[in-house]
């Protein structure tokens, strides 16, 4: 259509119900992040003599029961549901949706190399737009072809892999075992160090020697394909966009999915508090974790849209919402609290972090978010890296100043 001008969404158009979803995974990754610093970065004889110690065992257990997996599951899925509504709202109004898609993922792709090397090594932003290319291809695909390809990638691909592994390398450890302990210990000297330049050039071989020279890499850029596409399956089904209307369905297979999630997830952590989890028993649960995921992100999804329905909860929720509408910036914020807080450049406090030191301080600094995107929304259309994203893709800046409609209105 000559003369039709590229707009980005308007908060009209906005689903308020996905920016409650949005919020809560980014609490769940933030909390999950903070966590898994123990491990990857902190030998766990570190953790081990901290003087929460016992709780930390239990607060673990919890974490991995409830979040770990489940909330960049859930992150990615609202990713590949994004590219759809995207797509398909760019398209009605008449104008190029695979040049501007384009434009949209290589800047978001040149957003998460910035940071993956300069701020945090566990960026995701990089994977969803190299899978996010994908998309394109699969765009006219049936919707079955899509839910069969993506439940068994986001659900089995890294159990296969680590099953798989003996019948590759026999007795032997897999190369990207090797390279994880290894990368470990230089990262643990490198972050409690005050030398930032080490610290990025610790990122950029995080990335290459664990990730993308490993076969490791395929299996999480395949596990996020099947994730996208199980969000851009969810869109098509149009349960987000009005649920009232399929309020009776979200509730029967909400309820179900996450009852089953929730069983499922606990298997592993219970066995682990039994003293059971080890050896062959840890390797063959693997796959029950990983199924787990999915299932649980979907449930939460669909608990919190029955919990939107209600006014009440609904207010009660646009704190989520407000974090949810400023998901680029508020992501990047909690990688630059892990540098100045935990860092050696900062205020070095990642010997003390512990799982319950970790949960409070998900807890402190999600209050923050919560408190800094209501303020900022009240005066301001977008977050700020949202602001710089759509201006960018869209070609001209964008209108900042006017603040939107209340993030979640009274039903």
């Amino acid at each position: 259509m000559v003369g039709t001008v590229a707009e980005p969404t308007g908060h009209r158009e906005r689903i308020s119900e996905l920016d409650v979803i949005r919020g809560f995974a980014l609490f769940g990754v933030l909390w999950m992040n903070l966590y898994q610093h123990v491990g990857s970065v902190i030998p766990p004889e570190v953790v081990q003599k901290l003087p929460t110690a016992e709780v930390d065992r239990l607060v673990g257990l919890v974490g991995r029961w409830l979040m770990l997996g489940k909330a960049q599951a859930l992150f990615s899925m609202l990713f590949g549901f994004g590219f759809a509504i995207f797509y398909d709202r760019v398209t009605a109004r008449g104008v190029d949706a695979t040049r501007l898609y384009l434009r949209r993922l290589t800047i978001l792709l040149l957003i998460g190399l910035v940071h993956v090397a300069l701020v945090w090594p566990g960026d995701i932003l990089h994977q969803y737009a190299l899978v996010g290319f994908l998309l394109l291809i699969v765009r006219r695909w049936p919707s079955w072809l899509l839910l069969l390809l993506g439940v068994p990638l986001a659900s089995l691909l890294l159990s296969a892999a680590e099953l798989g592994a003996p019948l590759v390398y026999g007795n032997q450890p897999p190369p990207w075992q090797a390279a994880l302990t290894q990368a470990q210990e230089i990262r643990w000297e490198v972050f409690r160090q005050s030398d930032y330049l080490a610290y990025v050039g610790s990122n950029v071989r995080t990335v290459w020697l664990e990730f993308y020279a490993q076969p490791l890499g395929l299996v999480v850029l395949g596990i996020v394909l099947g994730r996208l596409l199980m969000g851009t399956w969810l869109y098509r089904q149009g349960w987000v966009q009005n649920p009232t209307l399929h309020a009776a369905g979200i509730r029967r297979w909400g309820l179900s999915l996450l009852g089953a999630g929730l069983v499922i997830a606990g298997i592993r952590p219970a066995l682990d508090l039994a003293g059971r989890l080890n050896g062959n028993v840890e390797l063959w649960t693997r796959p029950v974790a990983d199924v787990a995921m999915p299932l649980l992100a979907l449930g939460y999804a669909a608990g919190l849209i029955l919990i939107c329905q209600s006014p009440t909860w609904a207010q009660r929720m646009s704190g989520l919402a407000a974090v949810g509408r400023m998901a680029l910036t508020n992501y990047v914020a909690q990688s630059l609290m892990y540098i100045f807080v935990l860092y050696g450049f900062g205020l070095g406090l990642m010997r003390f972090l512990g799982a319950t030191a970790a949960l409070g301080l998900a807890i402190l600094f999600f209050a923050a978010q919560i408190v800094f995107s209501r303020w900022w929304l009240a005066r301001y259309r977008f977050g700020p890296l949202e602001w710089l994203w759509r201006s960018a893709t869209y070609g001209r800046w964008q209108p900042m100043r006017g603040a939107e409609a209340p993030p979640l209105p009274a039903r």
